[in-house]
């Protein structure tokens, strides 16, 4: 089992270190225009450029709920031995970024903005993936939740948690970049490279999360140092 664990984890690290080196440029960043860009109007690049900060902010404000998902992770078996609440925090950090996604990541859309829900269910299967990971993240806290709270004993509910962080996992690996590869011009499609080699970076990752969290939690093979993985 250590041997196995070892070899994902070196797989992991060579997948992900590629998408790591890469500057990532947002999927909103106007990629569908081309060539057409440099020729478009000032207005077109004003709207251009503030689509690419509002996605820009959608990852930092992800990727800040990561690293504090991470260092809970190291924290709260010492923390919640002194302050009950942090089993709670720990749920809210998957909560705040699910509400968010679900209502304001994609403001064109629904609920927010004039893309009704059908349109977005048998139309937009990009904004369609956010909230489905939205949703992910809700059942992530609503599973650590119900934890906290003693009501999943039995044993197979340990598979919750790695199950739901996998199945994110594997939607990134069908994430629509592509979708505005319309009329792309070479260097928006080396962009759209880049993007798609950091979703498997991303991907690993997901799968690194759930495999460690799955062997934590069974408490049955070194879990201490599964838990500082899966941090």
């Amino acid at each position: 089992m250590a041997q196995l664990v070892m070899q994902l984890w070196i797989l992991f690290l060579l997948l992900s270190v590629p998408g790591q080196c890469l500057q990532h440029r947002p999927e909103h960043s106007g990629m569908a225009h081309g060539s057409q860009s440099s020729e478009s109007s000032p207005q077109n690049q004003a709207q251009l450029e503030a689509e690419k900060q509002f996605s820009e902010f959608n990852h930092h404000f992800a990727g800040l709920f990561i690293l504090l998902v991470g260092l809970l992770a190291l924290l709260e078996p010492y923390l919640a031995a002194r302050f009950h609440f942090m089993h709670y925090f720990w749920c809210a950090l998957f909560w705040i970024p699910g509400v968010y996604l679900l209502i304001l990541s994609d403001p064109e859309s629904w609920p927010v903005g004039d893309q009704s829900l059908h349109y977005v269910l048998t139309q937009n299967m990009q904004v369609l993936q956010h909230k489905v990971f939205s949703l992910l993240l809700l059942g992530l806290g609503l599973v650590e939740y119900l934890r906290v709270r003693k009501k999943l004993r039995a044993k197979w509910t340990i598979a919750l948690f790695p199950a739901i962080a996998a199945a994110g996992a594997m939607l990134l690996l069908l994430h629509p970049s592509a979708a505005h590869a319309g009329g792309m011009a070479a260097a928006a499609h080396l962009d759209m490279q880049k993007i798609e080699h950091q979703h498997i970076g991303f991907a690993v990752v997901g799968f690194g999360i759930a495999l460690t969290k799955a062997i934590a939690d069974t408490d049955r093979f070194q879990a201490r140092l599964m838990r500082i993985l899966f941090a």
